[in-house]
């Protein structure tokens, strides 16, 4: 049995953060019941589409229930308040503001149903100057530093490929629920999970943030090297590039040795890791020299068989078809073939394919029939 079988979760998730995080919650086990509007999610009109239904929509929106509502009628209002006094956690990523003009503020919310978890997903959360302000992705990403260390060395600002400002949120907003879940068995009562996104991308700056607080470096993008650790980049070969990631002596040693120069860890440049670090230009030049005489297939082999941590660059289509990530499940087939992006928790389950995304408004009448046969809890 998965650990969340039994736990109901109601989503006014739309389009990536807050379907993201219910769809955390729907493949460890929880009922996710999805609310979308009339119109349905707008991630529904987002490619590419598969037999004319999107891609896009359909991988956040997997192992989910569906029920389309119109809350600005009152009827329909009232079914949505129904399902709040019968979930345990409710998701929504509403601009700020929006539950209020429902009339279902947070203090209301918690009178229909005190038990109940409540995860909000906004832009800047709900304090500070900032709070009503809407927001998406690449304006998160441009004001949490994370654009500005990001980036070909010498380069502009560049944003990540992936939306890490919404998916960074919807993470910590399944990992609060499950921790307001757990206090809520000593308690009995639930809490309100105030997630921002900019707290969360900011979350993630590490050491960018430690030179930043506690160092006069300048903080600029380096392209792929980092900036307190070498060899720790990509770097040429033969015939193409790898990536080689080394961060202590030892390591350095061993890959001196595999490379045919032993005598690097006494060159007074390359002695310690931030020796090597300041001195990254000159060793890349003489790192590169000696892999000019490798194809990327050898250099690799040569690298792993010396216990150093190295890996090609893969495209997408690559790293996706790769044996290791077809071994761990990474790509799965829903019931009806359409194929999707695994779910990175292994919790011990066996494999099983997840149940596809709902049409808009699938399992209205299961569970309007539901909500009319069973008593309120």
């Amino acid at each position: 049995m998965r650990p969340l079988v039994g736990i109901r979760v109601l989503e006014l998730g739309r389009v990536l953060a807050g379907p993201f995080c219910g769809m955390l919650l729907a493949d460890i086990g929880a009922e996710v019941i999805k609310v979308e509007p009339p119109r349905g999610d707008d991630a529904r009109t987002f490619g590419p589409f598969v037999d004319g239904a999107s891609a896009y929509y359909r991988l956040l929106n997997r192992n989910k229930l569906g029920i389309s509502l119109d809350l600005k009628r009152s009827d329909e209002l009232t079914v949505l308040q129904r399902l709040v006094e019968r979930s345990d956690v409710l998701i929504e990523n509403f601009r700020p503001g929006t539950l209020e003009r429902l009339g279902l503020p947070v203090a209301r919310i918690r009178e229909l149903n005190p038990r109940l978890v409540i995860v909000s997903i906004t832009g800047f959360g709900h304090s500070g100057p900032l709070r009503d302000l809407p927001a998406y992705d690449l304006l998160i990403q441009a004001m949490s530093g994370l654009m500005a260390a990001t980036g070909p060395l010498g380069g502009d600002p560049t944003r990540s490929a992936v939306s890490l400002g919404d998916l960074v949120p919807g993470l910590y907003g399944a990992l609060g629920a499950l921790a307001a879940l757990y206090d809520r068995q000593r308690t009995g009562v639930g809490r309100h999970v105030d997630v921002a996104m900019l707290d969360g991308l900011v979350s993630l700056l590490e050491s960018v943030a430690m030179r930043a607080l506690h160092t006069d470096d300048a903080i600029v993008p380096l392209g792929n090297d980092h900036a307190l650790s070498a060899p720790f980049g990509t770097y040429r070969t033969a015939d193409g590039e790898i990536a080689i990631t080394i961060a202590n002596d030892p390591l350095f040693v061993r890959f001196a040795e595999a490379v045919g120069r032993p005598e690097w860890p006494r060159d007074a440049r390359f002695a310690t890791d931030a020796k090597r670090a300041l001195h990254r230009n000159e060793l890349r030049t003489e790192i590169e020299a000696e892999l000019a005489a490798l194809t990327s297939e050898q250099a690799l082999a040569r690298l792993r068989q010396a216990g150093i941590p190295v890996g090609p660059i893969l495209g997408v289509r690559e790293a996706l078809a790769q044996p290791q990530a077809l071994a761990r499940a990474m790509v799965v087939e829903e019931e009806d073939g359409f194929r999707t992006i695994g779910s990175a928790l292994k919790l011990g389950d066996p494999p099983r394919a997840p149940q596809p995304a709902p049409l808009l408004g699938e399992h209205q009448e299961l569970i309007e029939g539901w909500l009319a046969e069973s008593p309120r809890t």
